[in-house]
């Protein structure tokens, strides 16, 4: 019952952020806290998601870690979700393009940790730049709405940050670190875009990102339970 509320506030949150901002020109209302100190929050939070699977991980039982495909699975679903109901042609665009990107590069990976763990990597990096980007807008508009969003936003943050540090962990805590500072600089990233553009990002453009992000988790978490189901029964 809490994963299933933590699951709807997380949704809830990015739908919030996802409502379109005004321009810039807007004053931003009188309530909330300097935008730094916003983002620095969110960061620091995300951060804690990874720093647990970087303690935990090699500590908890195997049954345990065969959770971490139905987190990215779940993330995915979330995402598609969301690009729904903001654009349906471009949702099934999208998420045939995920799919797609994860089957043509199932043998392709750019780091030790397989093709798996790198493209989750990309997919929740690019989710989070795009979270940066709605999070700066809606805040230039309303400072509320955004604190408010930008909260349960770094709930959701953390999840896709512990489900990241888990693929890359068994290769190393190195390699975990790396891609947690990956995610985070991510955010960071479309933050500053985010602040730097006159109006929000487009439902349309917005569908396409959320699905083709979707698409990928689905597409790694599934492998991702394949894997990790067939290896115990090859080692039989």
């Amino acid at each position: 019952m809490r994963a299933s509320i933590r699951w709807a506030a997380a949704v809830l949150g990015v739908a919030v952020l996802s409502t379109p901002a005004a321009a810039h020109g807007v004053a931003a209302a009188a309530t909330g806290l300097p935008f730094t100190l916003v983002v620095a929050g969110v960061v620091v939070v995300s951060l804690l998601g990874g720093g647990v699977v970087l303690v935990a991980y090699g500590r908890l039982p195997r049954p345990t870690r065969g959770a971490v495909p139905l987190l990215v699975v779940s993330l995915g679903v979330a995402a598609l979700a969301l690009a729904a109901t903001r654009a349906t042609a471009a949702t099934f665009v999208g998420l045939a393009a995920g799919i797609g990107a994860v089957y043509l590069g199932r043998d392709a990976a750019i780091t030790d940790c397989g093709a798996c763990a790198d493209a989750a990597l990309g997919a929740v990096t690019l989710h989070r730049g795009l979270e940066g980007v709605v999070l700066a807008t809606v805040y230039a508009a309303d400072a509320a709405i955004g604190l408010a969003g930008a909260a349960v936003v770094a709930g959701h943050a953390a999840a896709e940050t512990a489900a990241v540090g888990s693929m890359y962990a068994a290769a190393g805590r190195r390699y975990a670190l790396a891609a947690v500072l990956v995610v985070q600089a991510g955010f960071v990233v479309g933050v500053a875009v985010g602040w730097g553009v006159v109006d929000g990002v487009s439902p349309v453009a917005e569908a396409g990102l959320l699905a083709l992000v979707g698409g990928v988790l689905l597409a790694v978490g599934t492998r991702e339970a394949r894997r990790r189901h067939a290896a115990p029964v090859a080692a039989a």
